[in-house]
C-alpha cells in the first residue's frame, strides 16, 4: 500500500470516527470489554478505559503519569519492551504479558500495540484482553481430564507424561516441557516431553548423551538441573524458578551435551517442580521458558504445580498397578501350588503306597519279583516315585515356601538337595548361616536366576558337580553358580535354550550385574553382584 493510499485510508477512518461524534466514541471506549490504554513517549499512562483500569487494579486518576512498566512484573520488563518496540515498528502480532495489581495478584493478558500521533507527539495504544479466567478454567478442565485418563489406565506411563507435558506447553507461554522419572536403582526409567526437537523426546536425548546423563543417578541429574535447589530425602523440595537455567546447564558436565542437543530451542529460564509421593521425590517436571522472560506468571506456576501433581499420580498409579500384578501372579502361583499339592501330588503319593503294598503282597504270595508281574509293579513304583519327585519340584518352583520363611540361602539349599536327588548331580550350597536382609522381590529374582543356572547345569552342561556360593562382603552381595561341565562359548548362538536372556533381565530388574564366564571344556560360572543400596529396596517401601 502506498503512503498516499495509507494517508487516505487513515483520513477516511478519522472522518468516519468524527462523524459519530465524541460522545459516541467515549461510549464505545467506556463500554468495551477489552482494555484500551494510551501511553506517551516516556511510557507514562495518559488514558485508560474502565476495562483497562479494572485489569490494572487502579482508577485512571492513579494511572495518569505512571510508568506502564510498574504494572508489569520485573521478570517480564525486557520482553515487554522488546515487544513494544517491534509493534511500534509496524508489527501487529498479539503477544502475552502479565499485569500485576496493587495487591501483587497477576493477570494473564494478550495485547497488541500500535502508535498514533497526538498533538505532534507519538503515543502508544495498547489493546489487551484478560485471559486469566479462561485459561484457569481450561487448565482445570485439562487437569481433571488428565486425572480421569490416568485413573482408567489408558496409555503407557511415557504416553501419559508426554500428554501432561503437551498441556503445559499449550496452556502457557512455555516453549517445551520435559518430565523425568527415576527408578528404584536411581536411574532415569520413564520420561515424557513436548516441544523438544526430537521424535522420541527426552528418552532419545538421554540415550544420545551417554555416558553423562544416563550414567548419572537421578539425584545427580535433578540436582544439576535445579542447581541443587531440590533435595532428595525428607520433605520434597519446593518448585524452583531459575532465570538463567540455560547458562547453568551449559556449565554443568552432566547436562551440557543435552543442552547442545536442544540448541534450536530459544530458551533461557527454567521452571522445575519435583514429582513426589509420601514425601519421597522420584522425578522432575521441567519447563523451558522463552528467552526474554525471567520466569512464569503466578497462574502459570500454579498450573505447572497442578500438572506435576498429575504426573506424580500417574507414575504412582502405574507402579501400584505393577505391584498389584506381581502380587496377583504370586497369589496365582500359590493357588496352583496348593491345588497341585492337594490333588495331583496326593494322588501320586497314594499310587506309590499302592505299588509298595502290591509288592509286599506279591512277596507274601511268593510271586517272583523278577517275573512279568513283578517287573510291571516295580516299573509302576519307579514311575510314580519319579512323578512325585517332579511334582514336588514343580510345587517348590511355584511357591518356594522356604524362600519366604527361611530366606535365600536356605531355599537354595533345599532346591539343590531336590535337584541332586532327582538328577544325580552333586550340588552344594555355601552361604551365611544367618538370614540375609533382602527384600522379597530381590530374593525372588536371585532365587530364579540360580534356578535357571542350575537348570542349565543339569540339562545342558553334562556336569558331575556344581556349587552355589552366596557371599556378602564390602557392601556387595555376590551369588555364583559354578559347574565342572562341558562349558560353552558365551558369544556364540545357543538357540535360546540356555535362558541367559532371562537371567540377564532378572538381574537388570533389581539393579544387579550378571556375568557368565565359560569356554568349551572348562565348565561355567554364572555370577550375580548386587550393591548394598539395592538389596532391601522393596523393604524400604520404594515403589
Amino acid at each position: 500500500m502506498s503512503a498516499a493510499r495509507s494517508d487516505s485510508s487513515g483520513c477516511s477512518a478519522l472522518a468516519d470516527a468524527a462523524a459519530l461524534g465524541l460522545p459516541a466514541l467515549a461510549g464505545v471506549l467506556a463500554g468495551a470489554q477489552d482494555g484500551i490504554a494510551i501511553v506517551d513517549a516516556d511510557r507514562r499512562f495518559v488514558y485508560a478505559n474502565p476495562a483497562a483500569c479494572e485489569m490494572l487494579g487502579r482508577p485512571l486518576t492513579q494511572l495518569r503519569g505512571r510508568d506502564f512498566l510498574g504494572s508489569v512484573p520485573a521478570r517480564e520488563h525486557a520482553s515487554v519492551l522488546g515487544r513494544f518496540a517491534e509493534q511500534s515498528g509496524g508489527a501487529r502480532t498479539p503477544f502475552g504479558v502479565s499485569l500485576i495489581g496493587p495487591d501483587g495478584a497477576e493477570r494473564e493478558i494478550v495485547t497488541s500495540v500500535f502508535v498514533i500521533d497526538i498533538a505532534g507527539s507519538p503515543h502508544g495504544v495498547a489493546i489487551f484482553r484478560d485471559l486469566t479466567g479462561t485459561r484457569a478454567a481450561a487448565r482445570t478442565a485439562v487437569a481433571l481430564a488428565q486425572t480421569t485418563a490416568q485413573l482408567v489406565g489408558t496409555g503407557t506411563t511415557d504416553e501419559i507424561l508426554a500428554g501432561i507435558a503437551r498441556h503445559a506447553v499449550e496452556g502457557t507461554r512455555a516453549l517445551a516441557c520435559g518430565i523425568l522419572v527415576s527408578g528404584d536403582d536411581h536411574k532415569l526409567v520413564s520420561a515424557g516431553a513436548y516441544g523438544l526437537n526430537t521424535d522420541v523426546l527426552i528418552r532419545e536425548a538421554t540415550s544420545a548423551v551417554r555416558p553423562t546423563l544416563t550414567d548419572a543417578t537421578s539425584e545427580e541429574v535433578i540436582e544439576a538441573m535445579t542447581a541443587g535447589s531440590i533435595a532428595f530425602g525428607g520433605i520434597p523440595g519446593q518448585p524452583v524458578v531459575l532465570p538463567d537455567a540455560r547458562s547453568a546447564w551449559e556449565a554443568n558436565p552432566v547436562l551440557k551435551a543435552f543442552v547442545a542437543m536442544i540448541g534450536g530451542l530459544d530458551w533461557q529460564a527454567g521452571v522445575y517442580v519435583p514429582l513426589s509421593w509420601e514425601n519421597r521425590v522420584f522425578g522432575l517436571f521441567g519447563v523451558f521458558v522463552p528467552s526474554g522472560l525471567a520466569g512464569p506468571s503466578e497462574t502459570e506456576l500454579a498450573f505447572y504445580n497442578a500438572l506435576a501433581d498429575q504426573a506424580a499420580v500417574a507414575v504412582t498409579n502405574a507402579r501400584l498397578a505393577s505391584q498389584a500384578r506381581q502380587a496377583a501372579a504370586l497369589l496365582e502361583r500359590t493357588r496352583l501350588a496348593r491345588e497341585l499339592h492337594d490333588s495331583v501330588s496326593q494322588a501320586l503319593f497314594s499310587m506309590t503306597m499302592h505299588a509298595r503294598a502290591a509288592q509286599l503282597s506279591m512277596a507274601k504270595a511268593s510271586v517272583d519279583k523278577d517275573g512279568p508281574l513283578g517287573r510291571s509293579v516295580a516299573e509302576l513304583a519307579e514311575l510314580t516315585r519319579g512323578a512325585l519327585a517332579e511334582m514336588r519340584a514343580l510345587i517348590f518352583e511355584l511357591r518356594p515356601a522356604a524362600l519366604a520363611e527361611e530366606g535365600l540361602v536356605a531355599a537354595l539349599g533345599k532346591q539343590a538337595a531336590a535337584l541332586s536327588a532327582r538328577e544325580d548331580v552333586a550340588i552344594t550350597v555355601a552361604g551365611p548361616e544367618q538370614r540375609l536382609e533382602l527384600g522379597a522381590e530381590v530374593e525372588e529374582h536371585l532365587y530364579r536366576i540360580v534356578s535357571e543356572a542350575l537348570h542349565n547345569v543339569v540339562k545342558h552342561a553334562g556336569a558331575n558337580a556344581a556349587t552355589v556360593s552366596v557371599t556378602a562382603q564390602a557392601g556387595i552381595l555376590r551369588v555364583t553358580v559354578s559347574d565342572d561341565g562341558a562349558g560353552f562359548d558365551p558369544d556364540a548362538e545357543h538357540a535360546g535354550h540356555l535362558g541367559l536372556s532371562t537371567m540377564t533381565e532378572r538381574a537388570e530388574a533389581i539393579g544387579a550385574d550378571l556375568t557368565v564366564t565359560s569356554a568349551p571344556g572348562t565348565g561355567t560360572m554364572v555370577a550375580v553382584s548386587l550393591p548394598q543400596d539395592r538389596q532391601n529396596q522393596d523393604k524400604a517401601g520404594s515403589s
